[in-house]
C-alpha cells in the first residue's frame, strides 16, 4: 500500500482500537508490502513480543526481523496484500492474501497492541489452497 493505492477498510469500536489498527496497517504497509522492510519491523514489535506459530521462534524485533528476511529472500517477489482490518480493544484482526511467484494464498491474523507497538500474533493461513496450487504450478512445470 503506496500513497497511491487505496487503503484496506479499517472498522474500530474505539479511538484506542483505531490506534492500534493503524499500528497494523502501517506494519503491512512498511513491513509486508511489496516495499518488504524486515528491519523497520523493529519499530513496531514489542520487546517481549509473542508469536503464537507453533513453528515459530521469532521472539522479539530481531527474531520477527530474521523471520522476514528469510521470507523475503525465499520469495523476493511476495508481498502480503491487506484486504481487511476490525479492531477492538487491544486485539487487532486483518485478512490479507500473500502473493508470490503467481502463488496466492489468503491469512488471518490476530495481533495485540500494547503502547503502540504489537505485542502478540497470531495467524491461520490456507495451507491446503497453498498445497493445491503447488501442486498445480508442479503439473505445469
Amino acid at each position: 500500500m503506496t500513497a497511491s493505492d487505496s487503503r484496506p477498510l479499517v472498522v474500530a469500536d474505539s479511538p484506542e482500537a483505531r490506534r492500534g489498527a493503524e499500528v497494523v496497517v502501517d506494519f503491512f504497509d512498511r513491513v509486508l508490502s511489496a516495499r518488504r522492510d524486515p528491519a523497520a519491523a523493529g519499530e513496531f514489535i514489542a520487546e517481549d513480543f509473542v508469536d503464537h506459530d507453533p513453528a515459530g521462534d521469532d521472539a522479539g524485533p530481531t527474531g520477527v526481523i530474521a523471520k522476514l528476511g528469510g521470507l523475503w529472500t525465499a520469495l523476493p517477489d511476495g508481498a502480503y496484500r491487506l484486504e481487511s482490518v476490525v479492531a477492538a480493544a487491544d486485539l487487532v484482526v486483518t485478512r490479507s492474501v500473500l502473493e508470490a511467484r503467481g502463488v496466492t494464498v489468503a491469512f488471518a491474523d490476530f495481533y495485540r497492541v500494547r503502547e503502540g507497538r504489537i505485542a502478540e500474533h497470531w495467524h491461520v493461513v490456507d495451507a491446503g489452497e497453498l498445497a493445491r496450487q503447488l501442486a498445480a504450478r508442479a503439473g505445469d512445470a
